[in-house]
């Protein structure tokens, strides 16, 4: 029973939950991280915007 139990717990297959557990932690981490650049570059993108009209408003005066 003993080398059954020392046997099983070196057999590669019984990591594979904590192998996709890893995976698919890291595709979610990975995602998160791509919509926060994503949402922050629009941020930019509005303000750089909100600052050419601002400067452009400056200039006509």
């Amino acid at each position: 029973m003993l080398d059954f139990i020392l046997l099983s717990s070196h057999i590669p297959s019984s990591n594979l939950p904590y192998l996709f557990a890893a995976f698919a932690v890291s595709w979610v981490v990975l995602f998160g991280y791509l919509f926060y650049v994503n949402r922050r570059q629009h941020e930019v993108r509005k303000e750089i915007a909100r600052l050419q009209n601002l400067l452009d408003r400056s200039t006509e005066n």
